[in-house]
């Protein structure tokens, strides 16, 4: 694939960005949408320390719950305490934030958002015939089967970012190295942002688009991906394997 094609791709998710002056904060309305179809938004205010504070305003958890999400339940705490552990993000009163230096701006968004993608896609766990968690099912998957590599693997992109990846083979002989996130939706926001992802990774220092490769596993009971998601993910190289197809799950290790 021509790495200019993540370069376009790049400057055009630029271009989605809106940005408006509030009182006190900056309102930065994203392309990235949630599980009822709202642009995801998030707000950035200055600290008389002389850091800034990016935040969700309530938004994320209280729209799950008006959508009947109980977060008191010890499983989804865990699994939300999980999330904000594995992206480094705090969750006070049901306020999900962020709190840095001003130079690190690109690394605490890209932390907020992936925190809030992943926790919006906990709406999924509400339905009756997924009864249990999908990344701990993967995990149990891979572990069972010795696919030996890394759990929460945290690369580095040309930026200078670093990202969570769900799990990591490492390259060996004609294996490239395979990152892989797990997810229970495939929709075009969760695609779009692992794509801005690998383009930022694949043109580091270390990795680069011949020696390693993104593959997203998703929770085909769940939803399939739109063809909208389809073209993206083809465009970027990103490599979507359904969960119930064991056999090509295994071809990975």
């Amino acid at each position: 694939m021509d790495s200019s094609l993540i370069d376009n791709y790049l400057n055009w998710l630029k271009s989605q960005y809106r940005i408006e002056q509030l009182n006190g904060s900056d309102e930065i309305v994203t392309p990235f949408t949630n599980s009822i179809g709202d642009n995801i938004t998030i707000y950035a205010s200055s600290n008389p320390d002389g850091t800034i504070t990016l935040t969700d305003d309530f938004d994320t958890i209280g729209d799950l719950e008006m959508m009947g999400m109980n977060f008191d339940t010890l499983t989804r705490k865990k699994y939300l305490n999980s999330i904000l552990r594995n992206y480094n993000v705090q969750c006070v009163d049901k306020e999900l934030f962020v709190v840095g230096e001003r130079m690190n701006f690109p690394d605490m968004k890209q932390r907020l958002m992936q925190a809030i993608i992943h926790i919006d896609d906990l709406l999924m766990t509400r339905q009756e015939k997924y009864s249990g968690f999908f990344k701990s099912d993967v995990y149990q998957f891979f572990e069972k089967n010795d696919f030996g590599g890394l759990k929460t693997y945290r690369p580095y992109g040309e930026s200078g970012n670093n990202y969570v990846v769900d799990y990591t083979i490492p390259l060996k002989g004609n294996r490239p190295f395979r990152f892989i996130n797990f997810t229970n939706t495939s929709s075009f926001s969760t695609i779009a942002m692992t794509g801005a992802m690998y383009g930022d990774i694949s043109n580091g220092l270390e990795y680069n688009l011949s020696n390693s490769e993104f593959i997203i596993i998703y929770n085909s009971q769940m939803s399939r991906p739109s063809r909208k998601s389809m073209n993206i993910a083809e465009k970027y190289d990103l490599r979507l394997i359904p969960w119930e197809n064991k056999s090509e799950i295994m071809m990975l290790k």
